[in-house]
Parts: structure tokens; sequence; C-alpha cells
């Protein structure tokens, strides 16, 4: 395990966490399984250029993204999990009627977010479908 590989793994590990998506839906994005993801992000894995193309596409961030050491990223993902961190106390403290509350409310995020995600059916106007 190199240096080089470390650093792109940890680098598609961050971009990965920040657009919130699981190693498996990474490994359908680019074609690979799970525990390749895995062993690409821990830095076992040497990562072939065809890879790092496909995950740059997917997180829509050039290719040189992979290469730079930038710091504020990781602190990114360190306050991210200290939210994180700080939402899962005051869940686990919650009454229950609060609970549900929090809960119907997240389940209308997630549909939001979900209407948001799926494609839009186009018609024409006045032509045949």
């Amino acid at each position: 395990m190199n240096d080089r590989n470390k650093q792109i793994g940890k680098k598609i590990k961050i971009a990965r966490i920040l657009a919130e998506i699981t190693q498996e839906e990474l490994a359908k994005k680019i074609e690979v399984g799970p525990v390749t993801v895995s062993r690409i992000e821990s830095g076992s894995k040497n990562t072939t250029a065809i890879e790092i193309e496909k995950i740059s596409k997917v997180f829509n961030r050039p290719l040189s993204y992979f290469y730079e050491e930038k710091e504020e990223e990781y602190q990114e993902v360190d306050n991210l999990r200290a939210n994180f961190e700080d939402l899962d106390k005051l869940i686990r403290n919650l009454n229950p009627k609060d609970l549900e509350l929090t809960e119907r409310v997240v389940s209308q995020i997630r549909e939001i977010k979900r209407e948001k995600e799926e494609p839009k059916e186009v018609t024409k106007k006045g032509g045949r479908t």
C-alpha cells in the first residue's frame, strides 16, 4: 500500500460521503464490486485510470481533485461526523411524541428528495405519444 493510493482512496471516500452515497451505490455506478470500492478507499488497491475517470464523472469532479490534497475537505467531513453525532444524541433523548414527529418530518424530506430525483415525463403538446 503506497501513499498515493491512500491519498486517492481518502479523496474518493470524502467525495462519496459528501455525495451521500454508499460504497455499494458507487460500485454499481462505476461497474465494480463493493469490495473493490472498499479496497480503493482504504488504499490497498492500485486504482486504474479508467476507474478514476468513472469516479470523477460520478462525483462531477476534475481528475486533479483526486491527486491534490486539501485540508479543508477533511475538515468538512469531520464537521459532518460531529453534526451526525450531535443529531444522534438529540434523537436518542426525544420523548415518544417528539420522536414520532421527527420521523414524519424526515419521511417528508425523503419524499421531497425522491420526487426531485425522479425524471420528469415530457409530453409534446398536440402530438401523439
